[in-house]
């Protein structure tokens, strides 16, 4: 049976490059893998890995997951990524992961195949509830009846789903009775210790829970300076003692240590590294959170230029950093240099390019222009969009969205047209045309398929302005909406065009309401 039917979360998979340091985390490691394999009544069967950002729990996942599946075991894995909160990932979840574990062993194959047959709704309710029960826990419980072996998920960074209302519903299904109707079944999930997580988590008696901030300091130190070690070797006049003393100053934070070695090791930065590493460990005073805010200010400050074009240099760099973080789906370069020059000032029509390509330690995307760009950890989100962390570098995100809101129509108007794939026969199903994934690549760009998908989005957003409705006006005036229609349904977003018509037909009756009142 063709699963590819049932909704997926393009991107939320394992990702080997994120994987723990050989030799390090070896302890933590280990008391998970033997979590796993152990068995009996009183195995708990939901596995909590929590702390503070930067302790390296995304790491740890990765690489649990890694190893599961290459040992052959039927598994899966999600993981949860802020910048991706458009795509409502909170609701295919376990269609995701179920898709996944269907490839792992051929009887939970045969049970989801089965289910889905009877109850074909399943593939795109909303109900994650039903699709847990019927999709994975049926499914995992018919495989245990012939061979007796350990099934593995793994939620990575569920604090990244996108807020409180949207973790509850997920929540309710892990720490509820139906759970544990599996003895067979593993669940590992890393997060913070946020307060709705904690209070359903903390609490669960199925529910193992480790604080990675609780972990024994020598040994974390120890896993930080072997990884100091590897990440500077190459770099000339450094001793074992130096390492010792970053890692010391690490304060258990492996991401910390990773912008400190890049810090260390980037020659566009000026100066010789062993200056960069005195100035790095000089006056350092913080800890935790606030330990990787002085890195970020350290790394920004020495990025950007200190002459009389400071301010400037500033202010374009948070109007950049606002576009990415403000964007509900995270754009190559290109595309974002796209978008931007649409935004409504010209003074903001500067080259993304310039700012990106700097940030190599900090984003994705500096070295090659197809590739998203997006913070490289969730900590380097917050400290910019938080004013009292960031201060001169904090990135006001509702500028960008007025901005992006402006520009996505401005793209529709432009790169809108008549058959825009060049499809020969307008009567057959999408289904039928040969290579229509390559056509709809090579004709509908990034900033086009982006606007289609989200420009609705972006002006849901703001209030109800005279010249954002005359945009919006002119978009149902002419053809542009039968063209509109015509990609999203190339794109396979004709459910999600509903959802932005009928949320722009709100807003529009509640802002006239506003100004009708006032």
């Amino acid at each position: 049976m063709n699963f590819n039917n049932m909704i997926y979360a393009e991107g939320a998979g394992r990702n080997t490059s994120k994987h723990c340091l050989p030799g390090t985390r070896e302890h933590i490691l280990s008391e998970i893998k033997t979590w796993i394999d152990s068995t009996g009544e009183d195995v708990r069967q939901v596995f909590w890995l929590n702390g503070t950002a930067g302790k390296g729990k995304s790491a740890i996942a990765h690489t649990i997951a890694d190893w599961f599946i290459r040992r052959g075991g039927p598994g899966a894995f999600f993981s949860f990524d802020r910048t991706r909160e458009a795509d409502r990932w909170h609701e295919k979840i376990f269609t995701t992961i179920a898709r996944d574990l269907v490839d792992g062993d051929p009887i939970i194959r045969r049970a989801v195949a089965n289910v889905v047959r009877d109850q074909n709704e399943l593939r795109h309710t909303t109900d994650v509830m039903r699709q847990w029960r019927e999709l994975i826990l049926g499914p995992v419980q018919a495989a245990a009846k012939v061979v007796i072996a350990p099934v593995l998920i793994v939620i990575n960074a569920l604090d990244e789903c996108g807020g409180a209302r949207f973790r509850e519903q997920i929540l309710r299904v892990l720490v509820g009775k139906q759970s544990t109707a599996s003895p067979n079944l593993r669940v590992l999930i890393t997060s913070r210790s946020l307060g709705d997580i904690h209070e359903y988590l903390d609490v669960a008696s199925h529910v193992r829970s480790i604080s990675m901030d609780d972990a024994v300091h020598v040994s974390v130190e120890s896993d930080i300076q072997h990884y100091v070690s590897t990440q500077l070797k190459a770099v000339e006049g450094f001793t074992d003692e130096d390492f010792k003393r970053l890692a010391v100053e690490s304060d258990g934070l492996f991401e910390w240590a990773r912008l400190a070695c890049d810090y260390i090791s980037d020659t566009d930065l000026g100066q010789n590294p062993r200056k960069r590493f005195e100035a790095v460990l000089a006056g350092r005073s913080e800890k935790g959170t606030h330990l990787l805010d002085q890195m970020y200010r350290r790394i920004l400050e020495r990025i950007i230029c200190e002459d009389e074009r400071r301010q400037e240099a500033i202010l374009i760099f948070c109007s950049v950093m606002g576009q990415v973080i403000a964007s509900l789906e995270p754009l190559p370069c290109t595309a974002l240099a796209a978008m931007r020059q649409h935004f409504p000032l010209a003074s903001d029509h500067y080259q993304v390019e310039d700012v990106i390509r700097r940030l190599g330690s900090l984003v994705t995307g500096t070295t090659d222009s197809q590739i998203p760009v997006r913070p490289l950890h969730a900590s380097f989100y917050e400290f910019l969009t938080d004013k009292s962390r960031s201060n001169t570098f904090f990135v006001d995100v509702s500028l960008a969205r007025k901005n992006l809101a402006f520009a996505s129509l401005e793209v529709l108007k432009q790169q809108l047209h008549f058959n825009i794939c060049s499809l020969e026969n307008s009567y057959l199903p999408n289904s039928d045309i040969p290579n229509l994934g390559d056509r709809v690549k090579k004709c509908i760009s990034a900033e086009l398929s982006y606007s289609s998908r989200f420009w609705g989005a972006h002006v849901g957003t703001l209030s109800v302005e005279p010249p954002l409705v005359e945009e919006v006006r002119m978009f149902f005036d002419d053809e542009r909406l039968l063209f509109w229609l015509e990609v999203v349904s190339l794109l396979k977003f004709v459910g999600g065009s509903v959802a932005t018509l009928s949320g722009i037909a709100d807003w529009l009756t509640v802002g006239r309401s506003h100004i009708h009142n006032h």
